[in-house]
């Protein structure tokens, strides 16, 4: 049996070397964008932080600094509307925060739980009642 052979000149080259980057242009950005999401929670209180506060609290979530950059405005809209938010890495939380009275609460997958007071200072965890 024959095999079957396709010719291809030098324009359907071209054609499909395009349709190969922009594929992989494309691919890569939405991978970009879906990496992290911020994600809105219903909550009583909400809480307006400053960009000074959000740093503070991200960075002791574990956040890198360009992640700081990427979902720190979506954390601090989250937060002044919603009073809570989290954030996903694929199907993964790895952050809540919430809002309660004058405190963020932070709970951590990797890194444990954390109170950010409002006046700028972290509050120690209280100890357990006996």
């Amino acid at each position: 049996m024959k095999s079957i052979r396709y010719k291809v000149s030098i324009g359907g080259w071209i054609i499909l070397l395009l349709l190969l980057t922009f594929s992989a242009v494309g691919c890569a950005n939405t991978t970009a964008h879906t990496r992290f999401q911020v994600i809105p929670l219903s909550n009583q209180n909400v809480v307006a932080l400053s960009a000074e506060d959000i740093i503070q609290v991200m960075r002791r979530a574990g956040f890198s600094d360009e992640q700081i950059l990427e979902l720190g405005a979506d954390l601090r809209d989250g937060l002044s509307m919603s009073g809570a938010a989290q954030v996903k890495v694929g199907d993964k939380v790895e952050v809540v925060f919430a809002a309660h009275s004058d405190c963020v609460y932070i709970s951590t997958r990797l890194r444990g739980n954390f109170i950010y007071n409002m006046k700028g200072c972290w509050v120690d965890n209280p100890s357990p009642r006996s």
